[in-house]
């Protein structure tokens, strides 16, 4: 392809998220399709093929003389000049459809544009395909009979092809047999035992590291500490908190917000009731130890 003569001829290869599949693109290969521009206009002729990768279909008697290098010679080709197809950019061709009038003569319907609506199963395919309309008109196109391929050396008969081979493994269902299972791993593996040795327990627990002299005397000074009481609070105390919350909740005036300060109030903090727990313990344990006292 570099040599002086061998000009490239394909048009831009588009990008993987714009390329279209043929149902998408809304024409295929045995279609008839009418060319709008270029030295072709005006022809009705076949596609003989779609290419997503180019957004280009190449039509049957539309082509040019061009010169291709020796590994690309078709089988049975001599010469570096070959009659190739062109690439026909999708806009600049229109699907044709076919239509009988009354009297029997067949005659050509040409789609400006082809939208796609409700989907359906065709066998022909074996797959579900979109039914192609004309814009503004309710006139069906009909797909084209897909190309038969032709079996090969390498195909693989569909019988052989549908045959189930494998079956997915799950945790709560193995597809192994029971009886395989102890050759398949070893049931005296030392993974298997119900016991530790002395070196397995040693890992698992882990050496105790020492302290360092910091930590020593932190440990030091909080032993000296005394011990924190939680003690209740008096009931002058409980009055004037209650007092200055119901002066801030006079003061707002958005219902919105009382609202949401009162579902506030409603819920349920795990730690502040703990501490009221161990407060009331407390009160209990002092209450004991006075009666004791007496």
């Amino acid at each position: 392809m570099l040599l002086p003569g061998f000009k490239g001829f394909l048009p831009t290869v588009l990008p993987k998220e714009k390329q279209l599949i043929r149902f998408e693109a809304g024409i295929m290969e045995g279609d008839l399709a009418y060319v709008t521009e270029g030295p072709h206009k005006g022809k009705v002729v076949e596609v003989l093929n779609y290419a997503p990768e180019y957004d280009c279909v190449s039509l049957a008697n539309v082509s040019s003389k061009r010169l291709i290098p020796k590994p690309m010679w078709p089988e049975g080709h001599t010469s570096h000049v070959f009659d190739f197809p062109d690439y026909v950019p999708r806009d600049k061709v229109r699907v044709v459809g076919k239509d009988r009038d009354e009297q029997g003569q067949v005659r050509y319907v040409v789609a400006e544009k082809v939208v796609m609506k409700e989907k359906y199963y065709d066998d022909r395919f074996k797959q579900w395909i979109p039914r192609r309309y004309i814009k503004y008109h309710d006139y069906e196109l009909p797909w084209p009979q897909p190309q038969k391929i032709n079996d090969g050396a390498l195909s693989t008969p569909e019988a052989v092809v549908r045959e189930k081979t494998f079956e997915f493994n799950t945790i709560g269902k193995s597809t192994i047999p029971k009886q395989l299972v102890n050759q398949l791993r070893n049931p005296y593996s030392k993974f298997k035992r119900r016991t530790l040795s002395g070196f397995q327990i040693a890992k698992l627990k882990g050496p105790e590291m020492p302290l360092t002299m910091e930590q020593k005397i932190w440990l030091a000074k909080q032993a000296d500490k005394p011990a924190k009481k939680l003690v209740p609070l008096s009931e002058e105390v409980q009055e004037f908190i209650g007092a200055k919350m119901a002066q801030h909740m006079n003061r707002i005036e958005s219902p919105a917000l009382r609202l949401h300060l009162e579902a506030l109030s409603n819920q349920k903090i795990p730690d502040y009731e703990k501490t009221l727990q161990l407060i009331e313990e407390t009160a209990k344990a002092e209450q004991a130890a006075q009666s004791g006292k007496s």
